[in-house]
């Protein structure tokens, strides 16, 4: 164990940290305190001493007690061993000091105020350069980074942070604009696609990008057990004429290839290096510098092929729900001076897809039973649901609204009339529902268990029983999780990427979302003939009127229940620059820069 840590072990023994007190100290006191030999506690001592921590005296002869005087601010001790553990990224350990129970109100408060203070922009300097940070404060444990397993939305931002794909999708033009790949074709057939690769774009680790890694990244997808499998199901074999031309060879024609080629599972990983999730090889603006469960470090990547990111760094740390500060974007004083910019500008941005009741058919049990569903959609409306928990959504961080749909666009076009309760009783009534409990998972979080206590609520009211299990976020993304064995219901959110079209198809297409979980084998047949149909036309908006009918079946069967759209609402301060907001909520770091 180091010295400090030594000496915050013997300070949370003490009663008396006051500089200059002596107290009465037994060299076998301090080893019980110490967790070690009264040989060991001399030694220890004597450092101390030579680092002007505290002074010991040692009583000689009989009824001569040895004392102790602490000559260090403790204080000034505690805040610079605090600041220590931040920049070893020891997060855990850090906020376990601010919170620990011995901890004196001025010291809690000193390391409070620098806890506070870590997070937003700032600009650190080293022995040569200042150099851009950002620290952004998350509350959930990190899940996978792993393109063909990656989930959750904020993961999926980090990753388009480190890896490429081939071509990308353009929301605003509603079209694919190039990324590695700078040109593209297919026969008149459309089962014979080929990609020419950019020259001169680098890996992480150095190495220039040739079809090899495209041809790796593919046969990875294809080989393990990932839920985006499918989207490569169609390539009987990849043709690699050079190392800067790919042929993808398909089974069947396939109009709507271009929008699996430019999925994030189809992010290019280096064929040349075992894949690490802990140091993942991508060609994009950052490399992953450290990765563990406390913190996530991005660099900017010196040689990026496009231009270099304006940041030099970005720093994800996983903290308490307890000590969260809401600071994703600020900046410190000292960096936001520019005359006439000391008002934080105020960004909105409406995510596409929506929070969500889902009811498990895999199960035997009630939920089989339209009149229970339609009991259920019936007491919890969405209305008063907001009205309860968001009445004053002016100055909160999330807006939201009703929704009909996972598309807040389509859920605007609809009519949301109050529903009453004496009415979903009745629905009760007419339903096989005879009282028994019935099991409710929700995520984790505070928000997530208000809002279920609210739904648990509203359905008591008319006579359903629910008991809320929390899920964890890793136990919601393991294969086999509880959630799926043991849910009657469960309350869930989707957010869809930029390209909506391939966003839908995943919702219902992907064995890792609760919708896709939740169907019994009719349903999902159901759902697999129509979206073999959907992925075989020619164009976009026949595709989604096609998609709009499975989603009108789900609504009129009440599979789900549509719940709320959520409108994120971030502050920056007004020296930021560069803001542009991704699909997933995020801003591009890539982007970023401080006036």
């Amino acid at each position: 164990m180091k010295s400090n840590e030594h000496f915050m072990q013997m300070l949370w023994g003490l009663t008396d940290w006051e500089r200059g007190h002596e107290q009465v100290m037994k060299i076998e006191e301090l080893s019980e305190l110490l967790s070690c030999t009264p040989r060991n506690v001399k030694l220890i001592l004597r450092k101390w001493e030579s680092e002007g921590l505290l002074r010991w005296k040692a009583g000689v002869g009989r009824g001569n007690s040895s004392t102790l005087e602490i000559l260090c601010d403790t204080t000034d001790f505690l805040t610079a061993h605090f600041k220590k553990l931040l920049t070893d990224g020891k997060v855990g350990e850090a906020v376990g000091l601010i919170n620990h129970p011995r901890m004196p109100v001025a010291a809690k408060r000193a390391l409070q105020e620098v806890w506070d203070n870590q997070f937003g922009l700032h600009a650190v300097e080293t022995a040569q350069v200042s150099a851009d940070v950002l620290r952004i404060p998350r509350t959930r444990a990190f899940s996978s980074l792993d393109p063909i397993f990656v989930a959750v939305a904020a993961e999926s931002h980090f990753l388009q942070q480190i890896c490429h794909r081939l071509i990308e999708f353009d929301a605003q033009k509603q079209q694919f604009i190039p990324q590695l790949a700078h040109a593209w074709e297919c026969n008149e057939e459309m089962t014979a696609w080929t990609f020419y690769l950019r020259k001169g774009v680098r890996f992480h680790h150095g190495r220039l990008l040739s079809s090899k890694d495209v041809a790796y990244t593919v046969e990875r997808l294809q080989q393990l057990d990932s839920p985006y499998q499918w989207q490569m199901e169609d390539v009987l074999w990849l043709e690699q004429h050079h190392d800067r031309k790919i042929t993808f060879h398909l089974s069947r024609p396939n109009g709507f290839f271009l929008h699996l080629v430019g999925s994030i599972a189809m992010s290019i990983l280096p064929y040349d290096v075992p894949f690490s999730e802990r140091s993942i090889l991508g060609t994009g603006p950052f490399r992953m510098a450290e990765f563990t469960s406390e913190w996530l470090v991005l660099e900017a990547f010196e040689e990026y092929y496009r231009e270099r990111a304006l940041l030099d760094r970005v720093e994800i740390w996983v903290v308490p729900e307890s000590c969260y500060p809401d600071k994703r974007y600020l900046l410190p004083e000292e960096m936001g001076s520019s005359e006439g910019q000391t008002e934080n500008q105020r960004v909105e941005y409406q995510e596409v897809g929506c929070y969500y009741l889902g009811f498990n058919f895999n199960r035997s049990g009630v939920q089989h039973d339209y009149a229970f569903r339609k009991a259920v959609r019936l007491a919890l409306d969405r209305g008063q649901y907001i009205a309860d928990l968001h009445a004053n959504q002016e100055n909160q961080v999330r807006e939201y609204s009703p929704a009909g749909s996972f598309l807040p666009e389509k859920s605007r076009t609809m009519s949301f009339p109050r529903t009453s309760l004496d009415e979903a009783a009745v629905w009760l009534q007419k339903s096989s529902y005879h009282g028994e409990v019935l099991t409710f998972f929700v995520s984790e979080g505070q928000t997530h268990l208000q809002e279920a206590k609210w739904v648990q609520e509203r359905c008591r009211k008319i006579g359903i029983q629910l008991r809320i299990e929390v899920l964890r976020k890793e136990e919601y993304l393991s294969p086999s999780n509880r959630m799926v064995l043991e849910a009657d219901i469960a309350m869930m959110g989707e957010l869809l990427q930029r390209d909506i079209e391939m966003g839908l198809i995943e919702v219902y297409k992907n064995n890792c979302t609760m919708v896709h979980r939740f169907l019994d084998d009719d349903k999902r047949a159901f759902v697999e003939r129509s979206l073999s149909q959907v992925l075989r036309l020619p164009n976009r908006e026949k595709r989604m009127q096609a998609l709009a009918r499975i989603e009108d079946k789900v609504n009129e069967e009440l599979w789900l229940l549509f719940h709320v759209h959520i409108k994120r609402k971030d502050q920056f301060h007004a020296a930021l620059q560069g803001i542009a907001i991704d699909a997933f909520g995020w801003g591009d770091f890539s982007k970023m820069w401080v006036k």
